[in-house]
């Protein structure tokens, strides 16, 4: 019962786009408190952390057309166009990612609005979840006393709102960026400089 639970509030925390305490967290008080297997808690928290960024991608698909103006919504499907071509770029980018404790959430609202391919996303993600959990929760050495401290102390940290905010600014200035002319530019003339 206990591992539906976590499952349960892994998934909570993975769809809530904002604000949330990472899943990581969530693992170490199970472990700390209760002497849960951390590899099951790191096999159950990366299920559940798959299968709430899967739903936050299909509701940003779902709902983000309404939401996001729809040039952003052209750019930012020009760039998945071009990492999904070149899985050698994306795929290990974002597993780099994913090993880290950064806030992903951004990342699969861009995939949702660009329509990318969710599985090999969901894969990649879930994998290195899946590892990173496993260090994290074996790295963490403060016990959390109750599960509110837990979230009030992820919610409200000026640090944590700064590095969301960010993470949202940043996926903002990405979508306007109009990749597809970019692209092109490379295309007709691959011998032009990356930099400025």
């Amino acid at each position: 019962m206990e591992w539906i639970l976590i499952f349960a509030i892994a998934v909570g925390l993975n769809i809530v786009p904002i604000f949330m305490p990472p899943t990581w967290a969530l693992l170490a008080f199970f472990h700390l408190n209760f002497g849960m297997n951390v590899v099951v808690l790191a096999a159950v928290g990366a299920l559940g952390a798959v299968t709430g960024r899967a739903c936050l991608a299909l509701l940003s698909r779902r709902y983000g057309p309404n939401l996001i103006p729809s040039r952003w919504q052209t750019n930012i499907t020009a760039l998945a166009d071009q990492l999904e071509h070149h899985p050698s770029l994306g795929l290990p980018a974002l597993a780099l990612f994913a090993l880290g404790p950064v806030p992903s959430s951004q990342l699969f609202i861009a995939a949702g609005l660009a329509n990318a391919p969710l599985p090999p996303l969901l894969l990649v993600f879930g994998l290195a979840r899946f590892v990173s959990y496993i260090l994290w929760v074996e790295a963490a050495t403060i016990t959390v006393a109750k599960l509110s401290d837990l979230f009030s102390s992820r919610v409200g940290g000026g640090a944590a709102i700064l590095a969301q905010i960010v993470g949202f600014g940043i996926l903002i200035a990405v979508m306007q960026v109009d990749w597809a002319a970019i692209f092109r530019r490379r295309t007709v003339h691959p011998d032009l400089p990356d930099g400025p």
